[in-house]
């Protein structure tokens, strides 16, 4: 067997030095073996390419001398030279072993919401008012015949009562069942007798449309307010287009599907209308949690 060639003291001096100290760190990884060990070749007993293979190592890539400065050590392999990124380049990144990889990023035809869904700097979900393009006079008077449901249908429930009365309202706008407009939900029916109306006090006198609870009038058209610009919903409630109080018990409730009762009503909807899926939403629960709280 033939014995490993011996370090030069020289070399052996500079290998207790750590990195910064003594000789410079390239000097230590690039030191050769003594040359008493292997006796210098002559010209003829080079190899044929030796003197091209002696050239690169005198103008080695740019990365390969980064490597030898900064990790003390020969690079590992033919490393290339650095080559600058170019933004229409794919990044590659390549996980430690046993990590998970990184979840897939959309591509950039994806869109997270449907188009038309959301609105404004923050990407929230269109309010009723949005979707209904009320401005001016026409969002005054909606805002009151939302009111008015919410007032005389259940000024005496709780607050998140009257916020699913209101709900209802705007669920049968959006349904494609009833009329497209706050105004025409609330008075549907209303110039027929008096137990033909959507609601029952929009058949009534005007002594059972006075408003004579100031305070629970103002509650009420802030609800209006508020649900028109997409800040009060109630996830139990949800589509909801029915309701009725428990002293009642309609026909048409054989043909629903309960979904919630706050107070003295009882909400549903329609079996064979689905689940309303396709129907909008707007606000979320958090908002209207502390919206409630200060009504």
């Amino acid at each position: 067997m033939t014995p490993a060639p011996q370090q030069s003291p020289a070399t052996q001096q500079g290998a207790e030095h750590a990195p910064g100290e003594g000789e410079p760190v390239s000097t230590l990884a690039s030191a050769a073996p003594s040359a008493a060990a292997d006796p210098p070749q002559t010209a003829a007993d080079q190899p044929a390419g030796a003197d091209d293979a002696a050239a690169v190592d005198d103008d080695e890539a740019p990365s390969a001398q980064a490597a030898r400065i900064y990790f003390g050590a020969e690079p590992m392999g033919m490393l290339a030279a650095m080559q600058p990124w170019s933004p229409d380049d794919d990044a590659l990144v390549e996980p430690a072993e046993g990590a998970e990889a990184p979840p897939a990023q959309p591509q950039s035809h994806e869109t997270v919401a449907a188009k038309g869904e959301v609105t404004g700097a923050g990407h929230h979900p269109k309010s009723p008012a949005e979707r209904l393009g009320l401005m001016g006079a026409a969002r005054i008077k909606a805002e009151k015949c939302l009111a008015n449901a919410v007032y005389f249908e259940a000024r005496a429930e709780p607050v998140r009562g009257q916020v699913a009365v209101a709900q209802v309202v705007m669920n049968r706008v959006f349904s494609g069942y009833y009329p497209n407009n706050v105004c025409g939900v609330v008075y549907q029916r209303a110039h027929r007798r008096r137990f033909a109306c959507q609601f029952s006090f929009a058949c009534g006198g005007a002594s059972e449309r006075a408003v004579d609870e100031p305070d629970a009038w103002k509650r009420a058209k802030e609800i209006a307010r508020d649900t028109l610009d997409g800040k009060l919903w109630l996830p139990d409630v949800g589509k909801a287009t029915h309701y009725h109080a428990y002293w009642v018990r309609p026909i048409w409730v054989r043909e629903m599907h309960k979904l919630d009762r706050i107070g003295v009503h009882t909400f549903y909807r329609p079996r064979n209308w689905g689940s309303g899926a396709d129907a909008p939403v707007w606000g979320d629960a958090a908002t209207t949690s502390e919206t409630v709280k200060k009504l």
